[in-house]
């Protein structure tokens, strides 16, 4: 897929197989700045137009070689306005030879919307698409986008409108802030809801959040679900706004074709901030594109799975594990971590957690036997979880990390800006468990279940349901009884029984 925006080009290619498990193989971005010196004309000029056509001749000529099933081309809403956009697409017809899709304002949104609802958990969050010159607002409650609207302005326009490029006059300034206010005024719903956050999508909240992971020393490279506070917003604005071109540029983490543009895309963000209150903002790192693989797929292959059995289906595909033992491992990990109700303690969200630590225990061997449970955390919190923020998918890691315990203190070195020590605890409760049922499940000619747990005084007895002998695994599980000590203070005993 190939997406031309106002500021913009961006390629993607994917790999889809007949499971619904996909995978990004390549993509690239090119800043050709097409929105620039059109707000007065509405006119592409020729210079920029050959350029176009030259970056979609070499993704042409790169996707034939890898054999693309399918090239398509996607013109942003952007493209509405343009005087000689049917003339560009004819010549792009006639020279690259692909399919060309026109979006509207709507459409934007929709595929937004469809990328984020399989992606993110949405309560009451506003929606906030910065393209290059324009901006698309949404707001969806409990995953419905219930309200929309196109302000009609974006970094690329306002940077030109308002000379931001370099040094930034006080005038300008002012003038920056009194204009984008009216547009944001104009939303005739946004002072209607009350909103639990923002989710910013597109190239400069991708940059928003790249300067604030270099700021904060982030212990994370990944862009979806990086939160920051309104106060963080507002700090970057005001530090680019007093800053010329060539300062911009030397500040870590932003790129130097989004120098000039950056600070305008933050006023956006800031003042919608403050005029609807929201505190807590969310980026995505998935947008547009995302929204048209999600589409195809379900048009290809039927309705998608909800979205973090989704993830952890396509985890599994790419590794080639055993779905059906990772299914074993999940049920008699859960039914393990049930019956110790009032020995451990009770968390918020450990049922995702469980659920993907457990599915995903043996995603480490697709490197190799030895240290695969290390091999675990690296492969969990590189790959794509939908639906997880980032301090489950470190806490996910963890626990498929736990053979017999973690050290208590080295995860809170590096990662204290997410975790903290209660976080451990839960690791510690799901960990025993899920490092107990991967040790009962050794063999896949097994039956295994739970029949009873009993938690006297001084032990824990607990008593399987086997079809067959399992005198090795019930030895290499009371391995673990240290480990149950020092948690639970209890000895831990293991028995069976045979169908």
């Amino acid at each position: 897929m190939i997406y031309i925006g106002g500021n913009t080009i961006r390629y993607a290619l994917w790999q889809i197989k007949a499971d619904q498990s996909y995978m990004l193989l390549e993509s690239y971005r090119e800043d050709l700045k097409l929105g620039q010196n059109t707000h007065v004309e509405n006119v592409i000029k020729q210079e920029k137009i050959e350029h176009l056509l030259t970056i979609l001749k070499h993704f042409k000529e790169f996707s034939d070689s890898v054999s693309a099933d399918k090239i398509l081309i996607v013109f942003s809403e952007f493209f509405q306005r343009i005087d000689n956009t049917s003339t560009i697409q004819q010549r792009i017809v006639d020279e690259i030879g692909e399919e060309i899709v026109s979006l509207t304002c709507e459409e934007e949104l929709h595929y937004d919307y469809l990328a984020l609802s399989h992606s993110m958990n949405l309560t009451r969050s506003l929606i906030v698409d910065i393209s290059g010159v324009s901006t698309q607002i949404g707001f969806v409650e409990n995953g419905i986008l219930k309200d929309r609207y196109h302000i009609p302005v974006g970094p690329v326009s306002l940077t030109e409108k308002f000379s931001l490029e370099n040094h930034i006059l006080k005038e300008n300034h002012i003038g920056l802030e009194k204009h984008l206010i009216e547009e944001i005024r104009k939303i005739p719903w946004l002072k209607r809801y009350t909103y639990e956050d923002m989710v910013i999508v597109g190239g400069s909240a991708r940059a928003i959040s790249k300067i604030d992971r270099k700021k904060r020393r982030y212990p994370l490279d990944i862009i979806h679900e990086y939160t920051l506070e309104n106060q963080d917003i507002h700090w970057h604005y005001k530090s680019l706004m007093s800053k010329n071109l060539a300062q911009r540029i030397q500040v870590p983490g932003l790129d130097k074709d989004r120098a000039d543009i950056l600070p305008s895309a933050l006023a956006i963000v800031d003042l919608l901030l403050q005029e609807t209150g929201i505190e807590r903002i969310r980026v995505s790192g998935s947008g547009i594109r995302e929204g048209f693989l999600l589409e195809h797929i379900q048009k290809r292959f039927g309705m998608l799975p909800p979205m973090l059995e989704q993830s952890i289906s396509n985890i599994l595909s790419r590794h080639s594990v055993n779905k059906t033992k990772s299914k074993n491992l999940f049920v008699l990990t859960s039914e393990l971590y049930e019956s110790l109700h009032g020995v451990r303690k009770e968390w918020k969200d450990a049922q995702d957690i469980l659920l993907v630590s457990s599915r995903l225990r043996d995603v480490g061997l697709s490197v190799r036997y030895y240290n695969h449970d290390k091999h675990n955390f690296y492969i969990i919190i590189n790959s794509e979880l939908r639906g997880l923020d980032h301090r489950q998918i470190i806490l996910c890691g963890l626990t498929a990390t736990f053979t017999n315990g973690i050290h208590k203190e080295a995860p809170l070195l590096q990662y204290g800006q997410i975790i903290n020590r209660m976080d451990l605890e839960m690791v510690y409760d799901i960990g025993i468990c899920l490092s107990l049922a991967e040790r009962l499940l050794q063999s896949d000619q097994k039956e295994l279940h739970l029949k009873k747990c009993s938690i006297l005084e001084d032990t824990i007895e607990i008593t399987l349901l086997a079809s067959d002998d399992i005198h090795f695994e019930l030895h290499d599980a009371s391995k673990l009884s240290p480990v149950f000590y020092e948690l639970y203070k209890k000895n831990l005993i293991l028995s069976y029984e045979k169908k």
